[in-house]
């Protein structure tokens, strides 16, 4: 059963609308991919310490340091996400 739906709520908006620079959306969902990739391996490497066979004190420090280095490859995509909130909140001020 074929059904005629309109959209005609929706518009297309027209550069000459736009309120940001159009690589501000883009450059915001690969930043948000890239993050999400690094959290997904350090949940991966995690859980693979985790059910290591390493003793407990092996693990808490193999935990620390993954914890660490976790933290460092995220660093340069926050501060890609600090410089691209201050774009759109330069935009929208």
């Amino acid at each position: 059963m074929a059904m005629n739906v309109q959209h005609s709520h929706l518009q297309k908006v027209s550069n000459r609308d736009r309120f940001y620079s159009p690589d501000i959306l883009p450059l915001l969902q690969t930043v948000l991919a890239d993050l999400a990739d690094i959290d997904v391996a350090y949940e991966k490497n995690l859980e693979a310490i985790k059910h290591s066979e390493a003793d407990e004190g092996r693990k808490s420090d193999m935990i620390a340091s993954l914890w660490h280095q976790h933290r460092e490859r995220r660093a340069p995509y926050i501060q890609e996400l600090m410089t691209l909130r201050e774009r759109i909140d330069a935009t929208f001020s």
